[in-house]
Order: C-alpha cells, then structure tokens, then sequence
C-alpha cells in the first residue's frame, strides 16, 4: 500500500471544528456514558459485596494466564469492568453515523490500513525504547527488585498474552479518539494543536479507571491527585505523539498498534521492580520526544512558507 504523504500543516481557508459541536457531544456522551456506567458500576458491586480489589488490566491477564481459579467473582466483574474500555469504540462507530462530515466507509478503511511501512512500526518502536529503556536503567539502579518477579519466560509469555489484550480491548480506544474525534479536529490544524484538542476529554475519560486503580493502592488523597496531573501531563504527551503519527500515515491501525504497544512493554519495570520512578521519567521523556517533532514540525513549515 502506498503511504501517504506527510502533511505540510494546517489548511489555510479550511473552517475549524470546535469540541463543543453537536456530533463531538454525541461522541463524548456515548464514550463516557458507557465507559463509566462499567467502571464505576462493577466497582461499585464489588465494594458493596466486599469482594475485594479489583484485576485491572494486566493482574487480569495474569491470573488468565496464571491463577489457579481466574473465573471466581471478583474475575467476572473484572472482565465486565474491561469491557468499558471500548466506549470510544462503540461511541465512534455511532457518530460516524451520524455525523455528516465523516465518510463512516472511510473511517473504517483507516482502522484497517495497516501496511504503511516498516518505517513507521520501526519508528514507534524506537521511540518507546527512548522513553522507556532509560526508566528501567534508573529502576534498576536505585530500585529494589520486586520479591516475586517472574522468570524470562513466564515474562515473555505474559507480555505475548497482555499485548493482544490490549490490541483488543485499550487499543480499540483509537477508533474513536483518532478515528474520529482527531480526524474531525484536525481541519485547519497542525498535528500539535489537535493532539492537544483531543487530549483533554481523552484524559478526563479514564479518570474514574485511574481513581480506582490509585485508591486499590491505598493512596492518601493528596497523593491521588497529584498523580491524575501527572498522569494527565503524560496523556498530553502522548495524544500529541498519536496525532503525529496518525498525520504522517493516516492509519488508525497504527495508532491501535502503538496504544497497544505502550501499555505493553513498560510493565517489565513494574513487575520486575518496586517503588520505581518509571512512570515520572517516561513521561518527561515523551515531553521530549513531542517537543522535537514539534520544532521539526515548525522548522519544515517555515522552510516551505520561505520557498
């Protein structure tokens, strides 16, 4: 297949759309409605029946994978809990529907283009290793290791099992946020500004799965909101790297790979570590790779704008 050309920044005489349209409403409405009818819902069944924490995303692939008894009722309303994660995809599909501006045909297309170069695979790859190889380094020289890690091995094959969970469950997010929302907003923007644009209802989306996942840890409440800005600030980072992406390839198959991807391989510093500050170094990390792209980005415009 033949990759789109990179686009040269934002069409001048092209009218923005806003957030705030009726179609982006619908969107939202349908993505948070269903999203946190199931999170906050099975959490809030769990708690009244004291059943216990729930398995968020990878202890669920583990004790699938693992445990002894994965199917007990804690398990189930942990399975029913990750089905919240396809609200964008279901509230994607519904506005490209319904939303006069957007080809659903085309849409669908883009979820399924996936052969646009090994450069780009190549590239994603690479630059989760910046981000990522340098915060297990520091894990792993100011870190204690974690008294249970598992084994090469036993690693491998959860790693194998948890990326295709996330291809079928936090990547289908794409859909929605790239698919539609990113390809609505990104008329008459730059691939900065619309990354920005979607990041911020992106972030407030998965607020109560992060809240949750945070109080399971037993954090005091000062702790929880400082880490929902900082998980915020990274939400940014990488809703601006997912617009870049999806600019240069038009391909929201590779923005599903790469979701998939960075949820994927920054768990062997979780799991092979404790009290490591992974996350914090990865997110300034991305910060840094964002703000390159962006001075590149601004370097190329202003060359074409001289030519």
């Amino acid at each position: 297949m033949d990759n789109p050309s990179p686009p040269s920044g934002p069409k001048t005489g092209v009218p923005e759309h806003t957030l705030w349209e009726r179609s982006h409403l619908v969107y939202l409405a349908v993505a948070f409605a269903f999203s946190w009818t199931a999170w906050i819902g099975t959490w809030v069944v769990a708690s009244s029946e004291g059943l216990g924490d729930f398995l968020i995303n990878a202890d669920l692939v583990w004790v699938w994978l693992f445990g002894d008894d994965p199917l007990t009722r804690i398990g189930w309303l942990s399975m029913l809990s990750a089905v919240g994660v396809w609200g964008p995809l279901l509230a994607g599909t519904v506005a490209a529907r319904l939303d006069p501006d957007i080809d659903s045909a085309a849409m669908w297309a883009r979820v399924r283009r996936w052969g646009v170069g090994g450069r780009w695979y190549g590239l994603a790859i690479g630059i989760l290793l910046l981000t990522a190889a340098p915060a297990f380094i520091i894990a792993a020289l100011f870190s204690d290791p974690a008294p249970d890690a598992p084994t090469g091995g036993t690693l491998a094959l959860f790693f194998l099992a948890f990326f295709v969970f996330q291809m079928l469950t936090s990547g289908t997010e794409e859909v929605g946020w790239r698919g539609y929302l990113n390809e609505k907003l990104r008329r008459g923007r730059n691939f900065w500004e619309t990354g920005v644009a979607v990041s911020l209802p992106w972030a407030v989306w998965h607020y109560p799965i992060v809240v949750i996942m945070f109080a399971q840890q037993d954090m005091p409440f000062a702790a929880i909101l400082f880490n929902l800005v900082g998980f915020t600030v990274g939400i940014v980072a990488m809703a601006i790297l997912h617009a870049w992406f999806y600019e240069r390839t038009d391909s929201v198959f590779m923005n599903i790979f790469i979701h998939a991807l960075f949820n994927t391989m920054p768990l062997a510093t979780a799991l092979l570590f404790v009290d490591s500050p992974a996350a914090v170094t990865a997110n300034v990390l991305m910060w840094v790779v964002v703000l390159y792209l962006k001075r590149r980005h601004d370097g190329e415009a202003a060359t074409a704008e001289a030519t």
